[in-house]
């Protein structure tokens, strides 16, 4: 062992990675990477973004799903749209080469828990590798700043309420609570820890809570089903689930949280909450809005939780959303369930109406 090695030990390394120098230009003349962005959540995201001035360049493997279509309107068929995986890294480079982005948004994943479990090195590969594949081609083009996409999937079980950004999610016996989807997420936050504090990387990490809105997925339970059936006028029966409790987050608010950390400070904290704040929503009490606002709605629910929704629910707290208030100025704009749950309503019957045209 060389006198230079020992003297070093485990001290940070200096670590030329080219000039990192470029400035954050006005929100105006920015072009936003989102990867993911033709799916739920990057179809409301890129509206948003677009409705900021940015231009928006979408990075998925698939085109635009219908409600995402929807959700973006007219300016949907101008967007840039490379089909690629996160997980090719030579396919990323030549992304990141011509479109030359100010800033990336990563919301690409898998999600699906039963195909992380059956498929764990493709959970990684893409999950883990595709963030690290996405950092150094941010490094390679010099873009300033990342937001990305994680989960409350990342939480063993709860410690305290409200959860905030310094809440565990490593415990002397157990690790988050979704196995190879939270654990996957985790070691991508992990990681992007490292290329901060050695390279000096801007990131913001957001970790949403049960998401829904036009387009949302079936992992959030019974929602979905119960507003778009009674839209449609089909019935909605569910034996089980009524008592399991959600912060649910309205696609929207999520989508504003992500422009306010692309625009935050350098001070400012990496971990944020996506949620409405407050109380927890049982799926029995969205069941009982959806029944409100949509008169003769068809909609019941068990209130026993199923043998796979019981370990979930020690996932379940209230989130703090205090230092988004605090150092972004975000607010969510649909804090009452019932306002997001009406807002779900009347695009999804938009958008129903327009598929009969």
């Amino acid at each position: 062992m060389s006198e230079q090695t020992y003297t070093q030990g485990m001290a940070r390394p200096d670590v030329d990675i080219g000039g990192r120098g470029r400035e954050l230009r006005p929100v105006g003349e920015r072009t936003t990477l989102v990867t993911g962005g033709a799916g739920f959540i990057g179809g409301h995201l890129v509206r948003a973004l677009l409705d900021t001035g940015r231009k928006v360049v979408v990075l998925d493997v698939r085109g635009f799903v219908p409600e995402a279509r929807f959700a973006i309107g007219e300016q949907v068929d101008q967007l840039p749209v490379e089909f690629a995986s996160i997980g090719d890294q030579a396919r990323v480079l030549d992304v990141f080469r011509i479109h030359r982005p100010d800033e990336v948004v990563h919301a690409g994943m898998i999600l699906d828990p039963a195909y992380l479990a059956t498929n764990r090195s493709t959970a990684f590969q893409v999950n883990v590798g595709g963030v690290i594949n996405l950092v150094e081609a941010m490094i390679a083009f010099d873009v300033p700043r990342l937001v990305n996409f994680s989960s409350i999937g990342v939480l063993p079980r709860v410690m305290y309420q409200p959860i905030d950004g310094n809440h565990p999610i490593l415990l002397a016996d157990a690790g988050p609570g979704t196995d190879f989807y939270g654990s996957t997420k985790a070691a991508a936050e992990a990681m992007l820890y490292a290329y901060n504090q050695a390279l000096g990387l801007d990131f913001r990490t957001i970790r949403p809570s049960a998401v829904y809105g036009l387009g949302m997925n079936q992992y959030v339970g019974p929602i979905k089903a119960m507003v778009e059936n009674a839209v449609r006028g089909d019935p909605a029966h569910f034996e089980l689930g009524g008592a399991h409790p959600r912060a649910y987050t309205h696609v929207r608010d999520i989508a504003g949280l992500v422009i306010a950390m692309l625009d935050a400070s350098d001070d400012a904290d990496r971990i944020f909450y996506g949620s409405a704040g407050g109380q927890l929503v049982t799926t029995t009490e969205v069941a009982e809005i959806v029944r409100e606002l949509v008169p003769g709605a068809d909609v019941e629910i068990g209130e026993e939780l199923s043998e796979a929704e019981k370990p979930v629910v020690a996932l379940r707290g209230e989130l703090s959303i205090e230092n988004a208030r605090s150092q972004l100025g975000w607010e969510p704009h649909y804090a009452s369930i019932r306002d997001g749950i009406a807002q779900y309503v009347e695009q999804y019957r938009a958008f129903h109406e327009s598929l009969t045209r």
